[in-house]
């Protein structure tokens, strides 16, 4: 059975937990605690990051490369268009999102959550397994000031990746202006990222009650300023259209 290693909250896993469903791949889910969960990368694949696909005795790192790999393993229902150009296009579009959505939207999300220790523990561990909880007790310290570091948490740096993201949300608007699709004339893996990477800010599976309770105050009230904008409908459209009810997808 193919194995994906993942944290259930990440963004990034997102992505290939969506793309493995698209393509209808059997898989399982190992849901790793933050932290402990280097020693089983490292033993995988060169980088500590997630997601990690394992496919058989083949082991694909990072939420691009698995997109790409399931292309060309799985040709049915291509995430990567057919067409050479807008190929080139739908990967401009994954690598944009990722840099000016994905990364800074998660620096800005943790600078705000990290300090309250009991919401950043609840999201951290989203659907890790059984024993997280105790685990986590022990060693959430030690993670908090390794994320900090690693993901360089400060206000200026805070401040820098709400702008990116902000400026990112623009152009999406902007490419959506009278397309239902970011290439082409179908989903594609452009697509696919822009919806997944906005997961868990606009948040298809929950009500705005259990938004209010599980982000911080600043960040839900940004949030909330965005909900009728036309990349935020149109994410929560992409959600209910190309993806399988979030409940199964994070089974």
């Amino acid at each position: 059975m193919n194995t994906l290693y993942q944290f259930g909250c990440s963004h990034f896993c997102e992505k290939a937990r969506w793309a493995l469903d698209y393509k209808g791949v059997p898989y399982t889910q190992r849901n790793l605690v933050p932290g402990l969960h280097i020693k089983v990368a490292r033993q995988l694949a060169p980088k500590s990051c997630l997601p990690i696909l394992v496919y058989g005795k083949t082991v694909v790192q990072d939420s691009s490369s698995i997109i790409s790999f399931l292309d060309q393993r799985s040709p049915d229902r291509p995430l990567t268009p057919l067409d050479p150009i807008e190929a080139k296009e739908a990967l401009e579009w994954e690598e944009y999102f990722d840099q000016e959505i994905g990364v800074p939207l998660r620096r800005w999300f943790y600078y705000h959550t990290l300090p309250d220790r009991a919401r950043a523990s609840r999201f951290l561990l989203e659907g890790a397994p059984w024993y997280g909880q105790a685990l986590f007790a022990l060693i959430f310290p030690k993670v908090r000031t390794a994320m900090t570091r690693l993901l360089d948490l400060n206000a200026e740096s805070a401040k820098r990746s709400e702008e990116r993201v902000l400026a990112a949300l623009e152009k999406l608007d902007g490419a959506l202006k009278e397309r239902r699709f970011l290439v082409g004339d179908r989903f594609s893996r452009a697509d696919l990222t822009a919806c997944a990477l906005l997961l868990q800010y606009c948040a298809p599976d929950k009500s705005d009650a259990q938004v209010s309770a599980a982000v911080p105050a600043y960040v839900c009230a940004v949030r909330d300023k965005h909900k009728n904008r036309p990349f935020f409908g149109w994410v929560l459209d992409s959600y209910r259209d190309h993806r399988r009810p979030l409940g199964d997808a994070l089974r």
